[in-house]
């Protein structure tokens, strides 16, 4: 590398800081690069969750809804609106998406699109209960519905055993280390 190299690279880097460009040193011009992380995730959930409301059919409880919220301490939270439902014994010990071994009795959720780690808030519009699950998996398989709790997070929430709910799932984004989105 010679001199010159260098000085565009150290004035780069100098730009960066001090123009503040994006999180990871870029400029965000266009598509996804220039979305508040929030709105990229909302997109995917929306997406997915258009497909899984035309599927629904007779199982349909509620009209799916997505949009990005700010909460009190200024992150982003992926707010939907669809159904749930639960697994369990089924499923107890196997490997979940995130290379853990599912557990039945620990507050968890599978959803299709939401990224793995995220911590979501999940309330049943009929009961009005509501549970802290943190989305280990992937899933739901079945049609017509947008997340698959855990057997001890849907006792919480009071969803029946043979049954689904329409549920508020509240997503706080988590950023690329790991700590919460502030946009």
């Amino acid at each position: 590398m010679n001199i010159l190299t260098h000085r565009y690279l150290l004035l780069g880097v100098l730009s960066a800081g001090v123009f503040g460009l994006g999180p990871y040193g870029s400029v965000a011009v266009s598509g996804e690069d220039a979305k508040p992380k929030g709105e990229v995730i909302a997109e995917k959930v929306e997406k997915k969750a258009a497909q899984t409301e035309k599927a629904e059919g007779k199982n349909d409880l509620v009209k799916d809804q997505i949009e990005v919220k700010v909460d009190a301490k200024n992150e982003a939270v992926v707010e939907q609106r669809g159904e749930a439902s639960w697994y369990g014994k089924g499923f107890h010990g196997k490997k979940t998406a995130r290379g853990e071994k599912f557990d039945q009795n620990d507050l968890t959720a599978a959803h299709p699109t939401l990224p793995l780690g995220t911590e979501a808030t999940v309330t049943n519009l009929e009961t009005g209960k509501s549970v802290d699950v943190e989305i280990n998996d992937r899933g739901p398989y079945t049609k017509g519905r947008d997340l698959d709790l855990s057997r001890k997070a849907a006792k919480e929430i009071g969803l029946k055993e043979d049954g689904a709910a329409p549920v508020k799932i509240e997503a706080k984004v988590p950023s690329k280390d790991g700590k919460k989105d502030a946009r």
